[in-house]
């Protein structure tokens, strides 16, 4: 999960720069389009609709995370301007390499996968619409209230910065919500603890969904239950993974020095998750 924080227009380059080359990508991968989605709760919080709107080009996108109405354009409530502002915050909707391989192969999967994981980012915004909340009320005294309409942006990407297939959604649910009659501050904490949800949400909404998994299995393929695999493919994902050879280059390079200037000593296991981390923040 991250927590974005800064200008909005450095939101756009962040998902813009979520990609094998420079001209596959403007915002979604192929469409210069981010989908937008409304998620409104009654205050007796029995009833949730959720809306596909009108979706979001470069300049709408930006005034989006900034916190101004897509279509209004006009400020949602008070707006902080500094560069430590919250504007969104975000969970990736992926799946296992093998699910992105299979993909690559047939069209009709392809398809199949993609509807699966819109699927699973609809299900995640309805679940944070009825477990989301904000702060209402004056200073020291302040309370926690439901959330009754939140927004979120859909950036679709087809392959990581590596070039490999990676199909993926980036879901940014935006930071000012509607509460108690005004806009408000989303309550990121209470999001970051839903993590294990969200990701359970997310897994299995793919991993039930009839339309990619009888697509699969038209094609011949069948998915472990437990990981998400496409069993038939998971031999050949070492080879579809640029990304994973340049880590395991990374930590082998970390490892040879360290022998080097210690000769008969053996790394513990602390040692090995720093050149882990190492390994991983290096061109990441």
């Amino acid at each position: 999960m991250k927590i974005y924080r800064g200008p909005a227009g450095a939101a756009r380059d962040y998902v813009e720069a979520d990609r094998s080359r420079a001209d596959d990508y403007y915002l979604a991968e192929g469409s210069g389009l981010a989908q937008r989605f409304v998620a409104r709760r009654d205050i007796a919080g029995e009833t949730l609709v959720l809306e596909r709107k009108l979706d979001l080009d470069g300049e709408t996108y930006e005034k989006w995370v900034a916190g101004y109405g897509a279509e209004t354009g006009v400020a949602k409530g008070r707006l902080r301007n500094d560069d430590q502002a919250v504007r969104f915050v975000e969970v990736t909707v992926n799946g296992p390499k093998t699910g992105s391989v299979a993909a690559a192969l047939h069209p009709e999967i392809a398809a199949a996968y993609d509807a699966a994981q819109d699927r699973a980012a609809a299900e995640i915004v309805g679940w944070l619409a009825g477990h989301a909340t904000t702060r209402a009320g004056p200073r020291g005294r302040q309370v926690q209230v439901p959330v009754e309409e939140i927004e979120a942006a859909v950036v679709r990407h087809f392959t990581s910065r590596a070039g490999d297939p990676h199909r993926h959604l980036h879901l940014q649910i935006n930071a000012r919500v509607f509460a108690a009659g005004r806009w408000r501050g989303l309550h990121t904490v209470g999001v970051r603890d839903s993590l294990e949800a969200i990701n359970g949400i997310g897994h299995a909404a793919v991993m039930t969904d009839p339309g990619f998994r009888t697509t699969l299995a038209a094609h011949g393929y069948s998915l472990d239950d437990q990981r998400g695999e496409v069993v038939e493919l998971a031999p050949y994902t070492g080879a579809f993974s640029a990304r994973t050879r340049q880590i395991e280059i990374n930590i082998d390079r970390c490892e040879a020095q360290w022998r080097g200037e210690h000769p008969g000593e053996e790394p513990g296991p602390a040692l090995r998750q720093s050149w882990d981390r190492r390994a991983w923040s290096d061109a990441r």
